[in-house]
């Protein structure tokens, strides 16, 4: 018996490093796996560079990682969404940003696995595109009209993938490309309502860019419908500048509308456009931002007492509407239009005008924006 025990344990005693053996080789393997999952998240200059053979073993190790790790979701956990901004990065405050929120929205509540690449350079549009594209992610989606011709490059490279792009659509349609793109009549009514509550004088400017994009004109005449709906008398002066980078140009036709009586400023035209409502808040006059949130890019976070609201586009929802519909089986290609019925259009927050507008504004405000969801308010605008 003796003998027996004896034996027993010096069997153990053998079986000691081999079970740590097995322990090592277990942590070896279970560590770059959390490691590639880390690379592959964090945004960096070397994610828009061409993709080594290391950084597609990372790209696949994160990929292989993350299923193995979504528990619950079902198909969902198979789902892979990348995101590839204009320059900029996606905490810059513009369409980039926004664009990032309704992804990781995504993420949280669809439970799909999500990228993104910062775009350094124009030239790299393409580049970054091909590495989601090559690895058959899922979705692939460009921020802003800029990157048309890339993601179209990509669609037809890839016919089985799926694309979407942020603010431009395609004429005719690209079977496996959604355009994201939105009512600006619709925010800029409500922004010009609120113009016309706020103005003395009666007069208020728009300063616009190209006039021969459409999305420009319909911000413009928005406004002034906004406007006279709340006050039929209203004189809305209107200018179109044929550039979307020159702020000093946008500058001097505020000056000028003001100079004229308009107390009110809404600039819709890119880098020109936030120079009309720059020069206008340090003249004294209120001022209204586009597309996104001005009081984050433009006046940089504050303080801007002069600046009333922004006619924006909810780019954040367009982009969480189209992965749902990945993520529902019911994507299609063609034109995804945000307006007031599905939340694609908003005004932002009053920020530091507040205690400057009327203690009802927002109330009325909010009276058109359900107005213009349900039907029963129209701008009317409409383009030849």
């Amino acid at each position: 018996m003796n003998k027996r025990i004896i034996a027993f344990m010096m069997l153990l005693v053998l079986m000691v490093p081999v079970l740590a053996a097995c322990g090592t080789e277990t942590a070896a393997t279970t560590a770059p796996a959390a490691t590639a999952t880390t690379a592959a998240a964090a945004p960096s200059a070397t994610a828009a560079t061409e993709p080594t053979a290391a950084t597609e073993a990372t790209a696949v190790a994160t990929m292989a990682a993350t299923a193995e790790a979504t528990t619950g979701g079902g198909a969902t956990s198979e789902i892979k969404i990348g995101l590839v901004t204009d320059v900029g990065k996606v905490d810059d405050g513009t369409f980039n940003q926004f664009a990032f929120e309704g992804l990781k929205r995504a993420e949280t509540e669809l439970g799909v696995k999500i990228d993104y690449i910062e775009t350094i350079d124009p030239k790299d549009y393409e580049k970054n595109i091909e590495q989601f594209a090559s690895q058959g992610y899922d979705l692939i989606i460009g921020v802003g009209f800029l990157m048309g011709d890339a993601i179209k490059a990509a669609a037809a490279k890839y016919p089985d993938l799926k694309f979407a792009i942020v603010d431009f659509a395609y004429e005719p349609a690209l079977a496996n490309v959604k355009g994201l793109v939105f009512s600006e009549d619709e925010s800029a009514f409500i922004a010009g309502a609120l113009a016309a509550m706020v103005s003395k004088s009666g007069k208020i400017g728009a300063v616009g860019g190209k006039e021969q994009v459409p999305a420009v004109k319909k911000f413009v005449l928005g406004y002034e419908a906004g406007a006279m709906y709340v006050n039929k008398d209203i004189v809305v002066s209107k200018v179109y500048i044929d550039s979307f980078t020159d702020p000093t140009a946008g500058g001097e036709a505020a000056k000028t509308q003001i100079a004229e009586g308009a107390d009110v400023i809404f600039g819709a035209g890119g880098q020109t456009g936030s120079g009309a409502i720059k020069t206008a808040a340090d003249n004294d006059v209120f001022v209204i931002g586009v597309d996104q949130d001005e009081y984050n890019t433009t006046f940089k976070k504050g303080p801007a007492p002069k600046l009333i609201t922004s006619a924006m586009k909810r780019v954040d929802n367009a982009v969480f509407d189209v992965v749902k519909e990945v993520v529902d089986g019911k994507f299609q290609g063609g034109v995804y239009l945000g307006n007031a019925a599905n939340g694609g259009i908003d005004y932002a927050p009053f920020h530091d005008a507040e205690s400057a507008l009327p203690a009802d504004a927002k109330a009325k405000l909010d009276e058109i924006k359900k107005g213009l969801a349900d039907g029963s308010i129209k701008t009317g605008v409409t383009l030849n």
